[in-house]
């Protein structure tokens, strides 16, 4: 029978993912990392077996957590149009940048930016997710392609358009995590795409005027 963990799990995972998020996946080691967590390192060896044993469980922990999990995971709300689906998860990833990231960006597409098949293990995890959130998005794309007319002037959106998007949302909200602003660059890029999503975000102006006035409200009360 093993002897029982001698540290608290929450507390050691959460002190792990800010570890990774600030400081980078290539940059963080094993040294800083049991620092972090204050445990022995014989403690973080006895529970995650190596680097890459734990930065596995963190961005697992982390793409639960995140807006992105629902491409990922392949959970999105069928019931909702594909259309306001795509809006919606710009809108989500604007609030989880904004609130969770603090200028510190998105721990899955900082890492993604940063490694590279040299990267060997750390590589292969992130690639996983890569693969997985790209199977997702294009699921989604397609049932925005099945159910909107052509007719009605739609401009066909790829894979490629609304991951750039995402990925730009990321790195920008290390210069500004501002979440209204994060919500009118994204959505002004979906509008350009589209003469349709010009026209739909439009009604979904409420959405950002209720972050402007949250954040009018917020900078009052300080």
């Amino acid at each position: 029978m093993g002897r029982p963990k001698e540290f608290n799990s929450e507390f050691v995972m959460a002190a792990a993912t800010d570890c990774y998020w600030r400081d980078g996946v290539a940059r963080t080691s094993i040294s800083s990392l049991v620092e972090a967590m204050k445990i022995q390192r014989s403690s973080f060896y006895n529970s995650f077996g190596s680097r890459e044993g734990i930065l596995a469980t963190v961005l697992n922990r982390y793409m639960d957590a995140s807006p992105l999990n629902q491409l990922v995971n392949d959970i999105q709300d069928k019931e909702t149009s594909a259309d306001i689906a795509l809006i919606d998860l710009i809108l989500d990833f604007s609030h989880f940048l904004a609130n969770n990231g603090q200028g510190r960006g998105c721990l899955f597409f900082n890492g993604l930016s940063e490694l590279s098949a040299r990267d060997g293990q750390i590589y292969e995890i992130y690639q996983d997710y890569y693969l997985r959130l790209m199977g997702g998005l294009s699921q989604l794309l397609d049932r925005y392609k099945r159910e909107i007319s052509q007719s009605e002037g739609v401009n066909a959106i790829s894979i490629d358009h609304f991951l750039c998007i995402l990925m730009s949302l990321a790195h920008f909200s290390k210069l500004d995590p501002s979440e209204l602003r994060l919500a009118r660059i994204g959505l002004d890029q979906l509008s350009g795409l589209s003469p349709h999503f010009a026209t739909l975000i439009k009604t979904q102006a409420r959405s950002v005027e209720t972050m402007r006035q949250s954040q009018e409200a917020q900078r009052l009360q300080a």
